[in-house]
């Protein structure tokens, strides 16, 4: 995994867990993540790579275990976005949810 997420503070996260402190909120817009970007779930797994922007959704060509072979593309909303910083992003939930949620398909 980069070291791109150790930007994080440990006491924040240990009181957002905690359920102390809301969890952050960070308002960017899907144009600022460039097509290439590396896509990671909530645990830090990798998920593809950023192809497009779609009318509010990322397009990503998703990955088959991480081992990078092309599987589908996944159509990610913007509230499902954690944080995009320096050429990542980190989504808010897990890699298995994707497919179960239904962003396989594009969005109507």
């Amino acid at each position: 995994m980069p070291d791109r997420w150790v930007d994080s503070d440990p006491l924040r996260d240990m009181l957002v867990e905690m359920g102390r402190l809301p969890a952050p909120q960070r308002r960017f817009s899907l144009h600022e993540i460039a097509v290439g970007w590396l896509v990671y779930d909530n645990e830090r797994e990798p998920v593809g790579r950023v192809t497009d922007h779609v009318d509010g959704y990322l397009v990503v060509r998703r990955t088959l275990f991480g081992h990078g072979l092309p599987w589908w593309r996944a159509y990610i909303p913007a509230s499902a976005i954690g944080v995009a910083h320096e050429g990542a992003v980190l989504l808010n939930v897990p890699r298995a949810w994707i497919g179960r949620l239904g962003w396989g398909r594009p969005p109507r």
